[in-house]
């Protein structure tokens, strides 16, 4: 292992069973449910009649073993997924290789269904798929660790669906980022859930690509990508300026999948706003909802951490973004992940980087953010470790 401690996975993916919901979902929703179809070279996922995504281009392929840096396109079949991304014996194998102790896991196909327009049809598939993570993390206990697909156009049924998710051993749950109504999570529409959050003491995580809205905004994949953070980015500036957090003082909100460099975009921009801005900026003429004294920046780093896979900015400017606010993911199965060899691309990453940070990047801050029943790494422990016998 390239490490002197176990890494911990902040954002690794599942691949749906081709299955999962034509077998699980309530009758009634069974023929538009999402199930796999053969189309031209790749197989593809279908929900209520409409082409989701190829799954080469969803959840990788077995050539990615051979070949880290291929160029991938949209071929592929299901028979071309690695047996860990739906298997958890065969994950936790696929773990032990690349050194990583434990996942947090996201859904895969489940990213597209936010933008659903049949609420009640959404929150079947997302009940569904809950149940079923639940039951496939608890194939490798203390290691796979699930994120629930959580609806908010019903507060109350999201209320009541992430309390079953925790109840079953999920760790958190998952929202759209951006709603098809514009409302800011600020509004007070949205305040029983996050009072529930609070009760619940779990994370709420903002995920690149699961929204109820367009994420692309140019004509061109190359800049969208590029720049795929960006509605995550306002959704959290928009929190914090709405007095989100001093509202609920325990609120964790995890960016996920946005890389991690974000932040220094506007973390002093944001407090030189909230400096000079708030005699004319604040809505019909009352003040902005910030309420506890604490700066913009600082309420980000109390209250909102950030995944990356490879991202050598953020790891350098730790110090802006905050140490404890960072966190790494190797993001399997998916094609532009960093796997296979995740110790040895993390390791290069981390050039020049302490050991202390390291850890807390690389394993310490999720178990902090996601209360994973984990031991948190030290350097004394390294050392000790390091200088034992053989």
């Amino acid at each position: 292992m390239t490490f002197p401690f176990q890494l911990v996975s902040a954002d690794s993916h599942i691949a749906e069973p081709p299955d999962l919901w034509t077998s699980r979902i309530d009758p009634e929703f069974r023929d538009r449910a999402p199930h796999l179809v053969r189309n031209g070279d790749g197989d593809a996922y279908v929900t209520d009649g409409v082409i989701d995504g190829v799954l080469i281009a969803l959840m990788a392929t077995k050539a990615k073993y051979a070949d880290p840096d291929a160029r991938f396109g949209t071929e592929g079949r299901w028979s071309d997924v690695p047996q860990g991304a739906y298997d958890p014996a065969a994950r936790a194998a696929e773990l032990d290789r690349e050194g990583i102790e434990a996942e947090i896991l996201y859904t895969s196909i489940g990213l597209n269904l936010f933008a659903l327009k049949d609420h009640e049809f959404r929150r079947a598939c997302f009940h569904t798929f809950n149940d079923w993570l639940a039951e496939h993390c608890a194939g490798a206990p203390n290691r796979l660790f699930g994120v629930a697909m959580i609806a908010m156009d019903d507060i109350d049924g999201g209320v009541a669906e992430l309390e079953r998710s925790v109840a079953m051993g999920l760790r958190g749950g998952m929202i759209s980022i951006g709603q098809q109504s514009g409302e800011s999570y600020g509004d007070p529409r949205f305040e029983k859930f996050w009072s529930a959050v609070e009760a619940l003491d779990v994370p709420i995580s903002l995920h690149v690509a699961a929204t109820e809205t367009s994420w692309t905004n140019t004509g061109s994949k190359f800049a969208d990508f590029s720049c795929v953070f960006t509605p995550t980015m306002y959704a959290v500036t928009s929190m914090i300026f709405s007095g989100l957090f001093d509202r609920h003082p325990k609120l964790k909100v995890l960016s996920v999948e946005n890389d991690a460099s974000w932040p220094l975009a506007v973390l002093e921009r944001m407090d030189d706003r909230w400096t000079h801005d708030k005699g004319w900026a604040s809505r019909s003429g009352q003040p902005a909802g910030i309420t506890s004294g604490r700066m913009p920046s600082q309420i980000f780093r109390d209250h909102v951490a950030c995944t990356f896979m490879r991202d050598r900015t953020a790891i350098v400017n730790r110090e802006i973004i905050g140490r404890e606010n960072l966190m790494w993911g190797a993001d399997f199965p998916h094609f532009d992940g960093a796997w296979p060899n995740s110790a040895g691309i993390l390791e290069r990453q981390f050039g020049g980087v302490s050991l202390e940070d390291q850890m807390a990047i690389g394993r310490n801050n999720a178990i902090k953010w996601y209360n994973l029943p984990l031991e948190s790494a030290s350097a004394s422990a390294s050392a000790r470790e390091a200088e034992a016998p053989a």
